[in-house]
């Protein structure tokens, strides 16, 4: 029979927290340590920790229990460090802890903190003294369904409709197809086909794309499916079995793009004569070069005044309108800014001309002001209105401000950089190493430097429990690493700089020369320019050899997910660059 835990309220400063969390690498030292480790890690890092921030600030409360074992005087966190940290971020001058690696996550800090009273916030921890009934309990937390015994992870058909009983929120289009199949008799089979494929996200993808909308269902822009509509509902259903014979996922639907190609086959829409007359008399209704102009598609709200053309007119004795010239020299002077779209994808190391999201920058007059569209976001990542390829993985929110006349409008859109796979040319990979080139390569990526080199690449690729081999890897990447760079320097001749490392600097301040770098891109991998570019200035030689030598000899340093990291956007593009450089004559 184990411990029952006392359920204590308490304070941040009551609580510590572990110095032996799991999720390390190696234990660490001190609080600061430990915070500081959880940034580094790939599981949590500062976004997590952000979300975590601004879930306390809008709760007003942290809702979990912390799990605590109360040991020598000490109350120490064993469930609940990731909140915990959070916490101590909002707490006093914490944050100065993380100003200099993680700037953007401080100014988020400094800006938020101020709206939470950290120190008197009231906590809840499940005490033990005991440290053998304080893991059960930690374990059981972790350890999934556990037939039964475990929480059991809602789907997202079972959020949603949670979120539609208690917070009033209506059933995503996704949903609401699993919803009405289920009820509808004679689409049993279909149903049954789908019910436990969980594919209500993906229903909510297809259906909300613009051109699916538009050209299937032959739908104005911001007008959404109809699942009460026959005819709506009836070509839903015919996609859906598509859909399910083609044996697709997510994958095959991901972007508007590749959904518009994949359904490419299925026929739009017959209007009926009565769907026909509405569309027409409502058209009639609509005047101005605002009728077709509903931004809600990008998800932007636009007030009434915005789409306002009425003006004093009058009707002549055959019914037609003409519109008062008097009056129309009153009409206000609006600006108008629409978005291609509110998401882009762009993949890392390669520069994106922000410009080329804009679809309408005009005014009242009809003058084209695109070139007064400005761009701006919290990060540096912006130069012009070229957003840079420097910037990591992950998403970025950028505003598009149109000002002009001394009045302003502005829209915002999120820019998704991405890091696609890409394998090296190499028979049959068994882990994820030498990958992801796609960012900066067109087609196959080839590595022949030497046949040294070329062994490592294959003996590391084909380890299949290779999280068990991490500082073994690490030693054949630097070995690797070492005997190109003085390939490298023998046979093109350059000056040797005394170790490993300061040829490695000089090599990468070398190969970015200009014309050099043009031969480069242009040898037998083919190479973007710009986001290769990018790529090998974003590299810092000395800690990267640095990194690849401490790991080597202490696999207490070596995260097995960090290391794939390093290798495939790091030691990679290097070889890569190597191989056409040796290439060249």
């Amino acid at each position: 029979m184990y411990e029952r835990p006392l359920i204590k309220e308490m304070f941040v400063t009551d609580l510590h927290l572990s110095k032996t969390n799991p999720r390390f690498p190696k234990p660490v030292n001190s609080e600061d340590e430990a915070i500081l480790t959880f940034f580094k890690l790939k599981k949590v890092g500062w976004r997590k920790i952000e979300a975590i921030i601004q879930d306390i600030i809008e709760t007003g409360a942290v809702l979990e229990d912390f799990i605590v074992l109360h040991k020598e005087n000490e109350y120490i966190v064993y469930d609940g460090n990731r909140r915990l940290t959070a916490l101590k971020l909002l707490l006093d001058d914490t944050a100065e802890l993380i100003k200099d690696m993680y700037p953007r996550t401080y100014r988020f800090i400094e800006r938020v903190k101020h709206n939470i009273d950290v120190k008197n916030l009231i906590l809840y921890a499940k005490v033990y003294t005991d440290p053998e009934a304080m893991a059960n309990h930690v374990i059981k937390i972790h350890s999934g369904e556990q037939l039964g015994a475990g929480q059991i992870t809602w789907d997202s058909n079972e959020k949603d409709t949670f979120a539609s009983q208690f917070f009033n929120k209506p059933l995503n289009t996704g949903n609401m197809i699993y919803k009405k199949l289920e009820l509808n008799p004679n689409k049993k089979p279909l149903y049954d086909k789908i019910k436990d494929n969980g594919y209500a996200t993906t229903f909510e993808r297809i259906f909300n794309y613009s051109d699916i909308r538009t050209r299937i269902f032959k739908l104005d822009r911001g007008i959404k499916v109809d699942l009460d509509n026959n005819e709506h509902f009836n070509k839903v259903c015919e996609m859906i079995e598509y859909f399910i014979t083609q044996d697709a996922s997510v994958v095959d639907v991901y972007t508007a793009e590749m959904a518009s190609n994949f359904f490419a086959e299925i026929s739009p829409i017959i209007l009926t004569s009565d769907a026909k007359t509405d569309v027409e008399s409502d058209s009639n209704l609509k005047s101005g070069p605002d009728s077709t102009n509903d931004s809600s598609d990008s998800g932007i709200t636009v007030n009434d005044s915005d789409t306002d053309t009425s003006t004093d007119a009058k009707t002549t004795s055959n019914g037609d309108t003409n519109i008062n010239s008097d009056v129309t020299e009153n009409i206000p002077y609006k600006l108008n800014l629409k978005l291609k779209s509110v998401r882009k994808v762009i993949k890392l190391y390669n520069d994106y001309d922000l410009t080329e999201l804009i679809e309408v920058a005009t005014d009242s007059n009809g003058e084209n002001l695109k070139n007064k569209v400005r761009f701006n976001s919290d990060n540096n990542f912006i130069r012009d209105t070229v957003f840079s390829g420097n910037a990591p993985v992950g998403t970025y929110i950028i505003q598009a401000k149109l000002e002009n006349g001394g009045i302003d409008v502005s829209r915002s859109v999120e820019i998704c950089v991405v890091l696609p796979s890409k394998t090296i040319k190499i028979d049959q990979p068994k882990n994820e190493f030498f990958k992801s080139l796609a960012a900066f390569t067109e087609g196959e990526v080839k590595i022949n430097i030497n046949n040294t080199v070329n062994m490592l690449i294959s003996e590391i690729q084909s380890l299949e429990n290779a999280q068990d081999y991490r500082y073994m890897i690490a030693s054949s990447v630097r070995q690797l690493l070492e005997l190109s760079i003085d390939k490298v320097i023998k046979e093109k001749g350059l000056k040797h700089h005394g170790n490993p490392k300061q040829n490695l600097k000089f090599l990468l301040e070398h190969l970015t020369e200009k014309t050099l770098f043009n031969q480069i891109c242009n040898g037998d991998n083919k190479l973007r320019f710009q986001a290769t570019k990018n790529l090998l200035g974003s590299i810092e030689s000395d800690k990267l050899y640095d990194y690849l030598n401490l790991i080597t000899h202490d696999s207490y340093a070596t995260v097995y997910d960090e290391l794939v990291e390093r290798v495939n956007l790091r030691v990679t593009p290097i070889l890569v660059a190597f191989h056409n450089y040796l290439l060249l004559e």
